[in-house]
């Protein structure tokens, strides 16, 4: 279990968009001081305290010392063992990520919509093509696209009983954020699968549902897990079912 898992409903907004700078800026972090980190981040010397004791820490300086030793114990080689260990936790932390409340919502606006659009690419292709897949199989109207040209088409398009699901490990994949940025503009329904990171794509989204990674770049031989993403799509498939089966029950 990572240390920011279960008290992370208790931060504000403002404590989550700092400890998303954190976690994407460990080494970083090392370096800084409450003032520094405060400043970079836009808030005061006291949200930078308070996240940490929220976290569990006795202040700022202690979290920053966690930081630094959990650093001196990775690796610069990882073994069969460790990558095993590491998917493992990442579908561990990902559970944890994500709150069956939020979980819920997103099931009920897919359940809710008239067409469900996905979007998304490289190596996360693979993670919208199987979504799509279980939503058809549930009767879901659902249209994953795969020309990026017509992005900004369905975006412009959409209606408000239509929902997009922007889907990318980085949250940061130029076309993907355009497209959000339309919708977002147009009142429509938007549901992110990112990273656990604070990242362009989630500041547009309604909902936003996290995968764990240990890493977002990428930029360069992209081979980096998407275990987490697909394990959020199985949650949410279930999710999906089970709002089915209310809807069927109430007659609806």
């Amino acid at each position: 279990m990572d240390f920011y898992s279960n008290n992370y409903d208790l931060l504000t907004g403002s404590e989550r968009s700092l400890l998303h700078y954190i976690l994407d800026h460990p080494q970083t972090i090392q370096k800084m001081t409450c003032r520094k980190l405060a400043d970079q981040c836009g808030v005061s010397k006291t949200v930078v305290i308070n996240m940490s004791q929220k976290l569990g820490f006795e202040g700022y300086n202690d979290l920053r010392f966690f930081l630094k030793n959990r650093a001196k114990e990775t690796g610069p080689e990882a073994s069969v063992e460790t990558v095993e260990a590491e998917i493992t936790g990442n579908v561990t932390k990902t559970m944890q990520l994500n709150k069956p409340e939020n979980m819920r919502q997103a099931a009920q606006s897919i359940v809710n919509s008239q067409c469900v659009y996905v979007i998304s690419r490289g190596t996360s292709k693979a993670v919208g093509n199987y979504l799509e897949h279980l939503l058809l199989t549930l009767n879901v109207k659902c249209i994953n696209i795969p020309d990026y040209n017509l992005l900004n088409i369905i975006a412009r398009q959409m209606t408000h009983e239509e929902v997009l699901i922007a889907i990318s490990l980085s949250g940061k994949t130029p076309i993907i954020v355009e497209t959000a940025k339309i919708v977002k503009a147009y009142g429509n329904a938007l549901i992110t699968l990112t990273a656990f990171s604070n990242s362009p794509l989630v500041q547009y989204g309604d909902l936003a549902l996290y995968c764990s990674s240990s890493t977002t770049d990428t930029k360069i031989d992209d081979i980096v897990t998407r275990i987490g993403m697909f394990a959020v799509v199985d949650l949410l498939v279930h999710y999906v079912q089970v709002e089915q089966q209310k809807s069927h029950r109430s007659g609806f």
